[in-house]
């Protein structure tokens, strides 16, 4: 519901966080590593801080973003770089939401088996992406028992040192080249 033009249950004060970094916590990051493995070598192409790349083999995962954030190699757009000479087993990250079909698409052709994206359970939604997911190979869609909220500019806590809070659900969503079946939810 809308009021005065702005969402109701978001703090539209804050507004958008520059270049959406909203870095994954790493309590979601563990709980998809308890049920998916990593085959490597694995690239993290929105590694932003490194939040995620810092929980997996840190000699067997190429981190990289638009945006250098003193983590991994910055500078480069996941989008519109050449992989084709590169071998890698797994793609994993959190992109930008409003880019997340572009990264999914991307991501299918650079993976050599496996594509983890965290993202909205909203993803699911919408006639373009409902299509591309249809005719994806989409496995498993893990949905969190638990609210996950992301860190607003890579950061645990606000400025009061409260932690942040989000009224949106989020899933890690899995693709495995080849598979040719119906996704699955489970829940983590």
């Amino acid at each position: 519901m809308e009021e005065g033009g702005k969402l109701a249950g978001g703090n539209p004060s804050r507004g958008r966080v520059e270049n959406d970094f909203y870095a994954t916590p790493k309590n979601a990051t563990e709980a998809l590593l308890s049920v998916e493995d990593i085959i490597y070598p694995a690239l993290e192409p929105a590694c932003g801080a490194g939040h995620i790349s810092e929980l997996l083999s840190r000699s067997l995962t190429t981190s990289t973003d638009l945006i250098y954030r003193g983590y991994g190699q910055g500078g480069v757009n996941f989008l519109t770089q050449d992989y084709s000479n590169d071998d890698y087993r797994t793609v994993i990250t959190n992109p930008p939401f409003n880019l997340f079909q572009e990264f999914a698409e991307k991501g299918l052709d650079v993976t050599k088996y496996k594509l983890i994206l965290f993202g909205k359970i909203q993803a699911l939604e919408g006639q373009k992406r409902a299509t591309f997911l249809e005719n994806s190979p989409l496995k498993t869609v893990y949905i969190f028992k638990k609210r996950i909220n992301p860190m607003r500019n890579g950061k645990e806590v606000d400025e009061n040192g409260k932690g942040w809070a989000s009224t949106m659900a989020f899933a890690w969503f899995v693709w495995e080249v080849g598979y040719t079946g119906k996704p699955t939810i489970e829940w983590i």
